[in-house]
């Protein structure tokens, strides 16, 4: 099973509670993996309440690996062994200030309340299509490309590759020919839908208006249960301040026809364009998403604090902060429908689906937060 998103690791400890109710523990390992999950997640908690043999895979090469001491396991092949799960010691006890209390579940944080809002340039939704590939390939993360998407990881040993190495002799090469055919071949259709709209935060709820000022849609988010308390919602002036904030949401996407070229590579059998092709696709996705973001800031006035250094951009090195759904701040998924009914996407050609996942998949939504001491936190 594969977690992308924080709402899935849910769904996979309710998955491993059935197999053991139906008796299907015994009979096959599980492998889990995702953006989402970390290894003490899956190999002590998770394995912890099933009854069988539950494995942690980072990418899809150390799922390979673990799918081949399964299959030599199954043969019966001499010293053949799943790997032994990677268990840590926990010595702190639980404090008292890691759970709120009923009290102060919706009590502000000391997030300070700003002198000064930004006005944004309107109000409303934009469509913007036709982006040149060269205005977002800047904000690509190739780390995160290299080593994430396309396991470009260095050798162990004095003699080993290092990555440095492997990104120049293999790395970037493949990623030039990629952006080359990508341009030729016409494989992005990048697009984004964003907008401004005015806003107050009430407990910990981010209320969106209307040109009249009546509640339009409303948002609720997690409170921190620990450490300063945050919330999103703390972010926007509160109502009874007075006062109208402004909120942006943005959709981007990269379109449909990548979707169609690397499952035509899959069918063909051509694993390693596949991986590099979707891989790359996903990351051109988040950087198209980070130059809209970096657009925003400009519009709002704030985007003069930006770094110079684009390795800053991937650091926060910036004044605010861009918040996906599904991640700890704002895992509720359904608030995307939320984000649909007020941005429209169908537009530039991204849907929704009944299970809250945008198709095309090379697609991330956003809601983009002004304030200086925005960051991203788990609850």
């Amino acid at each position: 099973m594969s977690g992308l998103l924080v709402k899935s690791t849910v769904v996979m400890r309710d998955n491993l509670s059935e197999l053991n109710s139906r008796g299907m523990a015994g009979r096959w390992p599980v492998l889990l993996g995702g953006a989402a999950l970390t290894r003490a997640y899956v190999e002590q908690d998770l394995a912890a309440l099933f009854d069988g043999e539950v494995r942690y895979a980072r990418d899809a090469f150390e799922g390979l690996r673990l799918m081949d001491a399964v299959m030599a396991v199954k043969r019966g092949d001499e010293g053949a062994a799943l790997p032994e799960r990677r268990t840590r010691k926990v010595n702190r006890p639980l404090r008292a200030l890691d759970i709120s209390s009923d009290g102060d579940a919706t009590t502000r944080s000391d997030v300070a309340e700003l002198k000064e809002l930004p006005e944004p340039p309107f109000w409303g939704t934009r469509a913007v299509t036709g982006i040149a590939l060269p205005e977002y390939v800047p904000y690509l993360d190739e780390r995160a490309t290299f080593m994430g998407q396309w396991g470009l990881k260095p050798s162990r040993g004095a003699d080993g590759t290092s990555y440095e190495e492997l990104v120049e002799e293999h790395g970037r090469p493949r990623l030039r020919m990629w952006l080359e055919r990508a341009r030729t071949e016409g494989l992005l259709e990048p697009a984004v839908v964003y907008g401004y709209f005015p806003c107050y935060s009430e407990g910990n709820d981010l209320v969106i208006l209307d040109e009249d000022g009546k509640e339009r849609e409303r948002f609720t988010f997690p409170r921190q249960r620990r450490d300063r308390r945050l919330c999103l919602a703390d972010f926007f002036a509160p109502r009874e301040s007075g006062r109208t904030d402004v909120v942006a949401l943005q959709l981007a996407t990269v379109g449909r026809r990548v979707s169609e070229v690397t499952g035509e590579l899959f069918a063909k059998n051509s694993y390693r364009d596949y991986l590099e092709l979707h891989g790359l696709s996903v990351q051109l996705t988040e950087a198209l998403a980070e130059y809209w973001h970096t657009r925003v800031r400009r519009e709002l006035g704030i985007g003069d604090q930006d770094s110079d250094n684009i390795e800053d951009f991937f650091r926060l090195g910036f004044r605010g902060a861009r918040y996906s759904f599904g991640y700890p701040a704002c895992p509720d998924l359904a608030d995307r429908a939320k984000v649909a009914r007020l941005l429209h996407p169908e537009e530039i050609g991204v849907e929704l689906t009944e299970e809250m996942q945008l198709v095309p998949e090379q697609s991330t939504d956003a809601l983009v937060v002004h304030h200086p001491e925005a960051k991203y936190f788990s609850t």
